[in-house]
């Protein structure tokens, strides 16, 4: 029967040691199992029992071939969609097996789908017999509801070439349900239709509390024909809020504490890249572990600034600190783990650096390839020298 092709399990219990869990034709086929890490979850998935003939063939695949998720891959059910993006990942060969390891770690609260087709080695390498194996990930014990810790921008007026949210939250959200759950809604109370970009692959970080939400860039940069199609998301002078339901669940499967909205008065765009010179810098005094503060003409982006600037000393050794944004992404602030020392320091910054409508310090977002423009060469990093001196006296 093709059912018998299909073993679902679900884990109750997260073991100490791998357990494995195989599904196998007449006991002449491959095996599927799932890997603990060295914390004890379950990390990575393994097709073993592969021929000689079959791992060699796969081991001379690019690690990107298209090939190897065919192969072995892996899905989140609970994903809203009906045919959910297979995840990303790596695969490589360990051993006798096939190795998938997710680019993120996996959810609490999730059931994850493998699939696995055995590859026939030769000239067209057709992968046969198709073996599905489900594992849920037990959810956290109810504590206390995930709240909305902040949405970046934090500005209450934003440029009508917005690009991108953030959306923090106190614990690791459920994945797989983000655009049923939050909404852009015009002044009249009017939702905008297909303002975010809806990708597969949810772009969260690797702590699970942090969403990137994307405008559609297609109805963001001029000339395109979706802005020209549906027109732009916001139009300056107009306002705006944003919604958070509160049905949206967290890893542990319970609702938001609340919902959340950000009200926001779209602003004229902004079309040109950032100017470093713009910059105000001051410097704190030797012997004290004063922060050295920098503020920028306008807001950038908040999650690039937390690691697109580092700080290095005269030789060229980076100062080891932590970083804090403020005054609505205008005003950055190194925090030195130690006390300065007099001399001469430099601001090394990453030109991938952004505001909030994608203009950096290489190029404005609006620069059109196609376009005959004045090609100017700039540097990876930009450096800004300043200098800590002593305090002076009373």
């Amino acid at each position: 029967m093709a059912t018998s092709l299909v073993t679902r399990l679900l884990v109750f219990a997260v073991v100490s040691i791998p357990f494995v869990i195989s599904i196998c034709a007449n006991g002449a086929e491959p095996a599927i199992r799932v890997v603990n890490g060295p914390d004890g979850k379950p990390a990575a998935v393994e097709a073993v029992g592969l021929s000689k003939d079959q791992l060699t063939a796969l081991a001379k695949l690019p690690t990107d071939d298209i090939s190897l998720p065919i192969v072995l891959s892996m899905f989140v059910v609970e994903s809203l969609r009906v045919q959910p993006p297979a995840m990303a990942g790596k695969h490589e060969i360990i051993g006798d097996a096939l190795r998938f390891t997710p680019r993120y770690a996996l959810r609490p609260g999730l059931t994850y789908r493998i699939r696995f087709q055995s590859p026939s080695p030769g000239p067209q390498f057709s992968p046969t017999g198709p073996k599905e194996l489900e594992i849920a990930i037990p959810a956290l014990p109810p504590g206390e509801p995930t709240k909305v810790a902040a949405i970046y921008p934090s500005a209450a007026v934003l440029p009508e070439n917005q690009l991108r949210f953030y959306l923090h939250f106190s614990a690791p959200m459920r994945q797989g349900e983000a655009y049923s759950h939050v909404k852009l809604l015009k002044a009249d109370g009017k939702p905008v239709e297909r303002a975010f970009l809806e990708i597969g692959e949810e772009l969260w970080d690797t702590t699970g509390t942090r969403l990137t939400l994307l405008f559609d860039p297609g109805r963001v940069k001029q000339g395109l024909k979706p802005r020209e199609e549906f027109g732009p998301i916001t139009a300056a002078g107009q306002e705006y809020r944003l919604i958070i339901d509160k049905a949206w669940r967290d890893a542990a499967g319970q609702p938001l504490a609340a919902g959340f909205e950000k009200r926001f008065k779209a602003g004229p765009m902004i079309e040109v890249a950032i100017d470093h010179k713009q910059w105000k810098v001051t410097p704190p005094a030797a012997g004290t572990r004063e922060p050295l503060i920098v503020r920028f003409a306008r807001p950038l982006d908040r999650a690039l600034l937390e690691w697109t600037i580092t700080i290095e000393n005269s030789t060229g050794k980076a100062v080891v600190g932590d970083v804090a944004v403020a005054d609505e992404e205008r005003r950055w602030e190194f925090h030195p783990d130690q006390p300065w020392e007099s001399g001469s320091f430099s601001l090394v910054v990453d030109t991938t650096l952004e505001d909030s409508a994608g203009n950096n310090l290489s190029r404005p977002f609006e620069v059109d390839v196609f376009d005959k423009i004045e090609r100017q060469v700039v540097a990876e990093y930009v450096r800004i020298p300043f200098v800590v001196a002593p305090a002076r006296s009373p």
